[in-house]
């Protein structure tokens, strides 16, 4: 176990046994374990998580993964004096010694006099991470995903919580945007890697060969479109060419997944509507009438 380490898993109405079995994975290896339930309006999967090991925490209503983040750290902290926060999604999956190899690299990162501010799987289901140079020896990151991430606890304190008025998607991309302007460093551990699901993927088939194309849940696509512009608002002043950048891809993304991947009408209404609230500078969770369209059979 790793003294002073705590970590927090977000979970939205979770599959299977995927959740306690990340419970008990994590239990082992650090002082406690805190599940936030996000409105999922069932009780088994938590029941099992609390069996394994965990703190369960209840969201009255779905309030988005940065609220239930941000939820999970304060309650962890309650319980432990938490030098290290982890925090992960429902989905993933770690190896025995996980918790140990990040904290490892954190410490050696920071005798060599690096500002840690988050430390990093090498690899994420199978896939390198972002790189963004190398720096006495060690392999500095550029944006990494929220889940699987080591948050020292005093650059959580320098930095703030999780941005809950994005409520989903880009929202460690705006933790990581945080912690570089404080003047941290994203550190990626060359041992651990991480099994977390990289969206979903379908497979068109043209000319005879398979074209593997990687997407989102349908209601998703709101957060993207609304969130990249809310983020260039947030983040763009004196970082023109990384929000043109991402705006850029996010733009090849929506057109590859409206040209390939079935349910394009729902899709580019949530599209639509995620550019017109992003306009709007509304935050939280989508409007139900979006929601509506988004589930609609």
């Amino acid at each position: 176990m790793q003294p002073g380490s705590v970590a927090v898993i977000t979970a939205y109405r979770p599959d299977g046994d995927s959740l306690a079995s990340l419970v008990a994975a994590l239990r082992p290896q650090v002082e406690a374990v805190v599940v936030v339930d996000d409105g999922s309006g069932a009780t088994a999967p938590f029941d099992d998580a609390a069996g394994a090991g965990a703190i369960v925490v209840t969201h009255d209503e779905n309030r988005g993964i940065a609220a239930a983040l941000n939820t999970g750290i304060r309650t962890a902290r309650a319980h432990v004096d938490a030098r290290w926060v982890l925090t992960f999604d429902q989905d993933s999956t770690v190896a025995p010694d996980y918790v140990a190899s990040l904290v490892a690299t954190a410490q050696a990162a920071t005798a060599a006099g690096i500002r840690v501010g988050l430390v990093a799987p090498r690899r994420v289901e199978g896939l390198p991470a972002l790189e963004a140079g190398v720096r006495d020896g060690f392999v500095l990151g550029s944006e990494p995903i929220q889940s699987g991430l080591l948050i020292p606890g005093a650059v959580l304190e320098a930095v703030g919580p999780f941005a809950e008025a994005l409520f989903i998607d880009c929202v460690d991309t705006d933790l990581w945007l945080r912690v570089r302007d404080h003047g941290f460093e994203v550190v990626l551990d060359p041992l651990a890697e991480l099994g977390h699901a990289l969206g979903r993927r379908h497979v068109v088939r043209a000319l005879g060969r398979e074209l593997h194309v990687t997407h989102a849940a349908t209601f998703r696509y709101y957060y993207l479109a609304r969130n990249r512009i809310l983020m260039n608002r947030m983040h763009g002043r004196g970082r023109r060419a990384w929000a043109l950048q991402q705006t850029a891809a996010d733009l090849r993304h929506f057109v590859i997944a409206l040209v390939l991947v079935p349910g394009r009408g729902r899709r580019l209404r949530m599209i639509v509507a995620g550019i017109r609230d992003g306009w709007r500078g509304r935050t939280g969770r989508m409007p139900v009438e979006v929601e509506r369209v988004a589930t609609a059979a």
